[in-house]
């Protein structure tokens, strides 16, 4: 990172991908569609979304002066860094991801399914993608190997399994 970043700001990103993880794991393990593993769940789910948006605040608050053509600059700048290619669409991606997140959680509050549904998985990979693409343009490099293997595990272990019940379940928010 060409300018430290303030900790807020950092410290929201790695939280938020901290309760990502916990309910991944939750989910992994125990499963998340039985009630107190669910309500636990939901909640860390909720709580990565959430702090996802409180960085975004700070990031904008404390890096950009709430200006989007400075934090799109800062993008480009930060990917010129790494690929030699000076884009801050980028900064698109993150807003697309944000809304996608916001509206999977609205959904899993409102209608409460407890089965994984096209959205959800859409939105465990964009987390996947968004944490590695972020590790990759503006975090430290050691995460890498670290979400990649993540990532790989998490989507494999989430996938459902032929003829099983979430399979068959008709709740199924496609």
């Amino acid at each position: 990172m060409s300018d430290p970043a303030h900790p807020l700001t950092l410290w929201l990103a790695q939280a938020s991908v901290v309760f990502y993880a916990v309910a991944v794991l939750i989910a992994v393990s125990n499963g998340a569609t039985t009630g107190r593993n669910f309500r636990r769940w939901r909640a860390a789910w909720s709580a990565a979304c959430l702090l996802l948006i409180i960085h975004v605040a700070a990031a904008f608050h404390f890096e950009h002066g709430w200006s989007r053509a400075a934090a799109f600059e800062y993008t480009a700048d930060q990917t010129a860094r790494v690929t030699g290619i000076n884009r801050g669409e980028g900064l698109y991606f993150n807003y697309a991801f944000l809304i996608l997140w916001l509206v999977d959680v609205a959904v899993l509050w409102t209608v409460a399914s407890k089965v994984p549904s096209r959205l959800r998985r859409s939105t465990d990979l964009a987390c996947i993608f968004m944490v590695f693409n972020a590790t990759v343009v503006f975090g430290r490099r050691w995460w890498i190997g670290l979400m990649i293997a993540f990532g790989v595990i998490v989507t494999w272990l989430r996938q459902e399994k032929p003829g099983s019940a979430d399979a068959a379940d008709s709740t199924n928010l496609e």
